[in-house]
């Protein structure tokens, strides 16, 4: 019986890894702004929410990136 393992493996098109650092950048830009805003306190709940998936998408984008690096 083989023993479970906590490594994920992701296959991506050669075409997407060459944009994951466009993507992490423009997701970062997007989430800044919003920050700044939030900062203020002129956010509406539905930025809020933005927000929140901005900073998990560009955590991903992030560790997809570093990831595809590695291996390039």
């Amino acid at each position: 019986m083989r023993a479970e393992s906590d490594d994920i493996s992701v296959t991506l098109p050669r075409a997407v890894v060459a944009e994951l650092p466009k993507l992490s950048a423009d997701l970062t830009a997007r989430m800044h702004a919003l920050l700044e805003r939030n900062t203020d306190g002129e956010l509406s709940s539905t930025e809020r929410d933005e927000l929140e998936t901005l900073v998990r998408m560009a955590e991903v984008a992030q560790i997809l990136s570093m990831a595809a690096s590695a291996r390039l």
